[in-house]
C-alpha cells in the first residue's frame, strides 16, 4: 500500500576567505590580536520591562501553500491519497461522517474556514498542514460542499487515521486484535472551542447523529475511567477495533501515554549557558506563582520555606510525597528553589509555588492526567507559568504532534486572549515535544 493510491470522491551570503593577511584594523589601525565576537553582556531591571512597547503590523501576505494535506498515514492531494506507511487493509474504509478537504491556495484558509464553520450541518474539526481541513458531519450532510470553487477536492477518510501508529502496527501481524484484549487504551473525544467535548451532535439534512464518548467507553471498555471532558481510559474488551473507531464521537484510540522524566538534557536544550553568560536581570520571581507537575514533592525540603501554596494528586493515588526519583523535588527547586538548604538558588528564588503530583507512589509509575486538565487547574489557582521536566517513553510518540500538545496550544492559545481578560500562561516542556493524531 505504500505506493498505491486510493482514489477518494536578497539572500545575503558572508564568504570568510583565507588568506595569508590576518591583521585586523580598529579605528584605522592595525592590530594582530583576535577580536571575540561573541556579545558582551548586559542587565536588564524589572522597572526596564514596563518600558518596552511594540509596533502593530496589520498587513496581509499571500499564502505560499501547497495544494496538499500531510497526513500520519498519508499525503492527501487533488488526484487521492498515497499511504506513507503499512496499513491493514481492512482499515481503509472510509469513515462515514469524515470528509478530508483541500483548500485553493489562491484563496485564504482563515477565510474558507470561518465560512464553513458557518454552516449549519458541518464541523471544523482538525487543520491538516498545509491545506486540508478535516470535516465532520451526519454522512447526509456534505452535498453543501459540491461546487465550492475554493476547493480542490473531498477526499473520504480512511479509518486508520484514528488509530494510533503502535496499534496499526500491531493489526498488521496475524491475532492482532486479540493480542491488544487486556491492554490500557484510552479513548479521546473531539475538541470544541471551549476545549475537549464529551460527544457528539450532528444534524444533517435526514439523519441526526448523537452519541457521547461515555456510552462509547462503557461499552468496549473494563473499568472505565473519565480522565476528562471525552477523555477516558480503561482496559480493552472489545476484538472490533474498526467498529470502535468507526464511532462518530471518537476522534482517537490509543495505548495509554507512558512518561518518563528526561531533565537531564533540559540545560543543553535551551541552550541555558550562552542566556546565564550574557544577559542579568535583577528578576527574582517575586509576586509570581509558578505551577510544576512532576512525581512529587517533598513539602519540608527546605528551600520552599512557605511559598508552596498548594500540593494536588492529579492521577488519583491519594498521595503528593517524592517517593521514588526525587525528580519532582529537584525540578522544582530548579524553579524556585532558594538555596538555603542545597546551596544553589534556582531560577525564581522568590516566586510561589502550585505543585502537581503526576506519580503513582504504590508502582512507582509515572502516569498521565489530562493536560487539558492540569493547566485550567494551575491557571484558575493563579499560575501564569507552567512547567513541565518529562516527555513521553513511547517511540511512537517522539517527535510527533499529539492530543497532548494540542491541548498545550490549546490552552495557551485561550489564555493568552487579554482582550477577554486573559492573563497569558507561559507552559515550559523541557523535554522532548510529542504528539500526532492525523
Amino acid at each position: 500500500m505504500s505506493n498505491g493510491r486510493w482514489q477518494a470522491p536578497l539572500l545575503l551570503v558572508l564568504l570568510l576567505v583565507c588568506s595569508p593577511w590576518t591583521g585586523l584594523t580598529r579605528n584605522g589601525i592595525e592590530v594582530d590580536e583576535e577580536v571575540s565576537l561573541q556579545p558582551e553582556g548586559f542587565a536588564v531591571s524589572a522597572e526596564d520591562y514596563h518600558d518596552f512597547v511594540g509596533i502593530a503590523d496589520d498587513r496581509t501576505v499571500p499564502d505560499r501553500r501547497a495544494a496538499v494535506a500531510d497526513t500520519r498515514i498519508g499525503l492527501f492531494d487533488e488526484a487521492g491519497w498515497q499511504a506513507t506507511r503499512p496499513l491493514p487493509a481492512a482499515w481503509l474504509q472510509p469513515r462515514p461522517d469524515l470528509r478530508l478537504v483541500l483548500v485553493d491556495p489562491a484563496v485564504p484558509m482563515t477565510q474558507v474556514r470561518s465560512e464553513l464553520s458557518g454552516l449549519a450541518t458541518i464541523e471544523v474539526r482538525e487543520l491538516l498542514t498545509p491545506s486540508g481541513l478535516l470535516l465532520q458531519g451526519s454522512p447526509d450532510a456534505f452535498d453543501v460542499l459540491n461546487g465550492r470553487s475554493d476547493l480542490l477536492a473531498v477526499h473520504q477518510v480512511p479509518v486508520a487515521m484514528l488509530l494510533d501508529d503502535a496499534y496499526l502496527d500491531v493489526l498488521l501481524l496475524e491475532g492482532g486484535a486479540e493480542a491488544l484484549q487486556g491492554e490500557e487504551v484510552r479513548l479521546e473525544g473531539w475538541r470544541g472551542d471551549a476545549g475537549p467535548l464529551t460527544g457528539v451532535s450532528l444534524t444533517g439534512p435526514t439523519l441526526h447523529v448523537l452519541q457521547e464518548v461515555s456510552q462509547v467507553a462503557f461499552e468496549v471498555l473494563e473499568g472505565p475511567s473519565e480522565l476528562d471532558a471525552g477523555r477516558w481510559r480503561g482496559l480493552l474488551a472489545t476484538t472490533d477495533l474498526i467498529g470502535l473507531a468507526m464511532q462518530p464521537s471518537l476522534m482517537w484510540i490509543g495505548p495509554e501515554p507512558v512518561h518518563t522524566v528526561l531533565n537531564d538534557v533540559a540545560r543543553t536544550n535551551m541552550e541555558v549557558a550562552p542566556v546565564a553568560n550574557g544577559f542579568t536581570t535583577s528578576l527574582n520571581g517575586s509576586g509570581i506563582i509558578v505551577a510544576v507537575a512532576d512525581s512529587g514533592l517533598d513539602a519540608d525540603h527546605g528551600d520552599f520555606g512557605s511559598r508552596v501554596l498548594s500540593s494536588t494528586d492529579v492521577v488519583g493515588d491519594g498521595s503528593t510525597a517524592d517517593a521514588h526519583s526525587g525528580h519532582g523535588t529537584h525540578v522544582s527547586c530548579t524553579v524556585l528553589g532558594d538555596g538555603s538548604r542545597g546551596g544553589y538558588a534556582g531560577i525564581a528564588p522568590q516566586a510561589e509555588l502550585i505543585f502537581q503530583a503526576m506519580e503513582n507512589d504504590q508502582s512507582g509509575q509515572f502516569l498521565s492526567p489530562s493536560l487539558n486538565y492540569i493547566l485550567n487547574q494551575a491557571y484558575n489557582a493563579g499560575a501564569r507559568i507552567h512547567t513541565n521536566s518529562w516527555g513521553s517513553s513511547q517511540a511512537s510518540d517522539q517527535g510527533k504532534y499529539t492530543s497532548s500538545s494540542e491541548d498545550v496550544d490549546d490552552r495557551s492559545n485561550t489564555y493568552d486572549r487579554y482582550y477577554n481578560g486573559q492573563e497569558g500562561l507561559k507552559v515550559i516542556r523541557l523535554a522532548r515535544r510529542t504528539g500526532a493524531k492525523t
